[in-house]
């Protein structure tokens, strides 16, 4: 469903806070979206640049959908996965997913908004305010409106992991939500 050629919006028109501005350009993605939440990708590095160009190129006329043409969306949602079967994007062939590859994507943003890797690689402890920030510019990259939902890709803020140590209650409390 998406359309590469439309999808691409100033800053301005997103409605975002200023000081959350980390483009001139976005993509905004609503149809087909989970929940049909519209969301915002900053076009900020080289590498979203260049897929986009190519999207574009791929899609060919102004109106043009990634999708076969003629395919209902239950037909290109089966030849995606076909494609990513034929080139190895399955746990099973390479070890990957395509969701799993959603996961890396929001890695790497709160990677490049905190300084660090997150919790669930390793990295080092960031100040509260630097996770909260990350955590949330991750969560609404990925579509998610709550910081809470960035803790399946990032993992446990540091600050709760150690409450949860010195508390074996919450420890408890944790492992039954899982």
């Amino acid at each position: 469903m998406f359309r590469p050629h439309r999808c691409v919006v100033p800053f301005e028109a997103t409605g975002l806070d200023p000081l959350e501005r980390q483009a001139d350009e976005y993509i905004s993605i609503k149809a087909g979206a989970k929940g049909g939440r519209q969301r915002f990708i900053p076009l900020d590095t080289p590498e979203r640049i260049k897929a986009l160009a190519y999207a574009q190129a791929v899609a060919g006329a102004e109106d043009a959908h990634m999708g076969q043409p003629g395919y209902s969306l239950l037909q290109n949602m089966y030849r995606f996965d076909y494609v990513m079967r034929k080139f190895g994007a399955t746990k099973r062939l390479s070890g990957v997913s395509v969701h799993g590859l959603r996961h890396e994507a929001m890695i790497e943003h709160y990677q490049q908004q905190a300084g660090e890797l997150p919790p669930v690689r390793g990295g080092n402890p960031v100040s509260r305010e630097k996770d909260i920030a990350a955590r949330l510019s991750a969560s609404k990259l990925a579509g998610h409106n709550r910081m809470r939902a960035a803790s399946a890709y990032l993992g446990k803020p540091v600050a709760i992991r150690r409450h949860a140590q010195k508390n074996p209650l919450v420890q408890c409390a944790d492992q039954d939500e899982s």
